[in-house]
């Protein structure tokens, strides 16, 4: 086991409402959803393009293609402050043409701040006043119309979380006001768009260290999940290992069923962020050996969607060797042996 850090800072991909901006166009979605696999383990990758950010939209449109080789599924997330609708519209129309399944997430926690704080439009922040709670009627109805505007873009699975475990942590009292809030939102979701998934998603991670910590309150953790039901139709996950683990082989063989402790075996699980980086805290062979065993370690998981978390490496500044590094292909293009492995993930979890 590492040493643990109270970290938030892996990406629940801002970068898809910002490597557009610098491209010009008027997508449309008007084509049809692509239909969602109805195979166990699908697999998908979060789009991040080459020489990100210094991307060009021929590099955003080259990913699109290499995803396609990889899956069926591609994960576009959105911080609220940054929502973009057009933008969200053109990467929904540009992953349709494509032929992947676009999986749309709003996140309204901030990465920055422990995903402890609100993460609201600036506009929306002023109108708010200081009563920045999800109990702020004003604050309610604004998540509720951007939770609105994105499914109407009619996505097969739309996520209104970003693992929201964490603000439980933290601001108790707050996370049960999301979660009202999130039901308001489920309602409103499904009359645009009764067939969309709608869900949260939490970090597995933590959930695993709280049980190890209060074994004998496993139950009294699984209220986390319960609270949202019966509004919940899949159980979304993120997982990033090596911060709390030297290798992968130290991973135990129930490291992913373990959710069963507080999932329903009728629930479908979607890993919504998959992740081992190749800096840092890991390396190329521990990112192998990491898509290698998943097969094994999800063998006793109703799995849907396996979604590694991001394609390119990115060069941001402010991103350490490990955020950089979690892609399957360089920043400059270059396959990692990751990228090998995770293409055969196709046959391998199905």
């Amino acid at each position: 086991m590492r040493l643990i850090i109270f970290n938030t800072r892996w990406p629940s991909l801002v970068f898809a409402c910002l490597f557009l901006a610098c491209s010009a166009g008027n997508g449309r979605t008007g084509s049809p959803a692509v239909p969602v696999s109805t195979e166990k383990g699908a697999p998908g990758v979060a789009i991040t393009p080459k020489n990100f950010p210094a991307h060009t939209l021929t590099d955003v449109k080259d990913a699109f293609q290499l995803v396609k080789a990889l899956g069926d599924h591609t994960v576009l997330i959105y911080q609220w402050q940054h929502l973009d609708l057009k933008v969200a519209e053109l990467m929904v129309s540009l992953s349709r043409k494509a032929g992947v399944n676009p999986i749309l997430g709003l996140s309204p926690t901030t990465l920055d701040q422990g995903r402890k704080e609100l993460d609201l439009p600036a506009e929306l922040r002023k109108k708010a006043g200081t009563d920045l709670s999800f109990a702020n009627p004003v604050i309610r109805k604004a998540f509720k119309k951007a939770a609105v505007d994105l499914a109407r873009l009619q996505p097969s699975y739309l996520c209104l979380a970003t693992e929201i475990n964490f603000l439980a942590m933290q601001r108790l009292p707050e996370y049960l006001h999301f979660a009202g809030l999130y039901k308001e939102a489920y309602r409103e979701v499904k009359r645009v768009s009764p067939n969309t998934k709608v869900f949260v998603s939490f970090q597995w991670e933590w959930m695993r260290i709280l049980d190890a910590k209060e074994p004998f309150k496993i139950k009294e953790h699984s209220k986390v999940i319960d609270i949202f039901r019966p509004a919940l139709d899949v159980v979304g996950l993120t997982t990033y290992p090596s911060y709390f683990h030297e290798t992968p082989a130290d991973l135990v063989p129930n490291y992913y069923s373990w959710i069963y402790r507080h999932a329903r075996k009728s629930d479908e699980i979607l890993l919504m962020e998959v992740g081992w980086p190749t800096g840092g805290s890991g390396s190329e062979g521990e990112q192998s050996a990491y898509i290698q065993r998943l097969p094994a370690l999800l063998e006793q998981v109703n799995v849907s969607v396996v979604a590694w978390a991001l394609l390119h490496d990115i060069e941001l500044a402010e991103f350490d060797a490990d955020l950089k590094t979690v892609g399957l292909i360089t920043n400059r293009g270059q396959k990692k042996p990751g990228y090998q492995d995770f293409k055969a993930l196709k046959n391998q979890l199905r």
